[in-house]
Formats: C-alpha cells, structure tokens, sequence
C-alpha cells in the first residue's frame, strides 16, 4: 500500500475513532545508543504528525482529550500525542516540532529523574532528562506535563498505598518546581492493577494511561498504541486502526499480509 493509501485508511478510521499516542522521545536513529529503539526520528515524527493532519484529525493534550471523552468512548477525530519520561530531546527536538505545526501534546516526567543522565540510553547517546528549566519552557508553550512517578517502578507490582504515594509525590513535586496543574498520570512500564487504579482516583487525577495492548477507554486505564523507532507508516497506521501485529519473527511476512488484508477489509466495510 502506498502513502495515499495508508492516508486514507487514517481518514475513514478518524470519522469514527480517536487515538492516544505514547512515544518516548524524538532523535537521530542509532541502535548502538538506542536498542529498545524509544526514541523516533525527527523525519518519521514529522510524517507521523503531517499523516494526521491531512487525515483531519484535531490534536489534544491528553487532559482535554479524557474532558472531551466524559468518561467513555470519545469523539471521532481526536489525536493526542503524549511522550514518557521526560528526556531532553522532548525539548530540544520536539518542542520546536510542536510549534512548526501548532499542535499540542502532553510529557510524562519521572520526577526522580529530573536533571539526571537518561538510564534507558548508553552514554554515547549524550542523552539526558529535562531540567526544572526546560520543563517550565514546555509548560509556557502549552505542553502538558504530567506525573510519571518517582521512582519509575512497575505499578502492578505495588499496592494502594505505596501507588498513592508515588502517584501523589510525583504529582506534588512537579506542580511545585514548575507551578502548573498536573491531572494526569501516567503507568510506568504501562502496567497498572486494580489497586493502582483506584490510586489514581483517589490521587484526585482525572485519567491515567497505560499503553500498548493493555488499556480501554476507562480513564483510569487510557489506551495508548507505543510508536517506536521501529514503526514505519504502515505499522503507524495499523496500530491506531487497531490491526497491527507484532513483525518480530520469521512469520513477519505472513502476518504483515495478513494484517493488510484486515485493514483493507474495514476500508471496504467503511464504504459500504
């Protein structure tokens, strides 16, 4: 399928869909920095976003994304691009990116983290998270900061009371440092349990999201497809659609046809 397709298959699932994106950071490919491949390049970024925009979509933070969901399924047409962490490229690369397309977007911060050299990148990545500076600029753009934790542990693992603190301390401290309103939350590691989602009510957060297969339209468990550096358009656009599979073994061909064939199944459906 070409560009115009993928387009197109974008622009018929936005008449009745809507996304939550969740990236990590924007940067130059470079596996030997970057296994995991967290971070987007700036060109895919920029077709990512541009791909939206001619589909019609209208970009949100992801607070006003869930006000505009009330609780449930939200309307078609809605894309909200959130990153997790907090690492400096979400400044110095994405930030400038926002403001070339006058879009929003919302960062997640580990507030442990702030200031210190990025734990997930090699040091040849000369990579590092924000400084209290640098989150204030995004908050006077216009980007939404929310809470990532503390210490970055996996929420499924922990019960109410030690999920409310970090939930809270992450929250309190944030607010504090950059003096704005800090209503959403989110999973480290995507994962969440029961406990930690009545944390996030009780917390007083008006959503949390997790990410990959996991999730609903719940706000308290808010879907998000992972966008990697691994994604080109077509993975891109079949996460969000909702056929997308993983192409990580020998079966790759296979599943690829077979998850193209699913898309163009609901493009027919949708004509019809």
């Amino acid at each position: 399928m070409t560009t115009r397709l993928w387009g197109e298959a974008l622009r018929r699932f936005g008449r009745h869909g809507s996304v939550v994106l969740c990236y990590h950071g924007v940067a130059a490919p470079a596996a030997d920095v970057d296994p995991g491949s967290l971070r987007v390049s700036p060109d895919s970024f920029r077709a990512q976003v541009e791909l939206l925009l001619e589909a019609g979509f209208e970009f949100l933070t992801v607070a006003e994304f869930v006000r505009r969901a009330r609780g449930g399924t939200p309307p078609p047409g809605l894309a909200a691009l959130s990153f997790d962490d907090g690492m400096d490229d979400n400044h110095s690369v994405v930030l400038p990116i926002l403001r070339d397309y006058g879009i929003p977007a919302t960062v997640y911060v580990i507030t442990g983290l702030i200031g210190m050299p990025n734990p997930w990148l090699s040091p040849g990545a000369h990579s590092r998270m924000m400084t209290v500076e640098e989150l204030r600029e995004l908050a006077a753009a216009g980007v939404e900061l929310g809470a990532h934790s503390v210490t970055h542990p996996d929420f499924s693992q922990l019960d109410r009371e030690t999920s409310l603190r970090e939930m809270v301390e992450s929250r309190d401290t944030l607010e504090r440092l950059t003096g704005a309103a800090v209503t959403t939350f989110a999973y480290p590691f995507c994962k969440y349990n029961a406990a930690s989602a009545a944390a996030a009510r009780e917390a007083g957060f008006d959503a949390a999201v997790t990410c990959w297969e996991r999730g609903s339209w719940d706000p308290y468990e808010l879907k998000r497809p992972l966008i990697t550096g691994r994604d080109g358009i077509p993975s891109f656009v079949l996460k969000i659609v909702g056929v997308y599979l993983p192409l990580f073994d020998n079966r790759g061909a296979r599943i690829a046809r077979a998850a193209t064939h699913g898309l163009r199944r609901k493009l027919r459906r949708g004509s019809e």
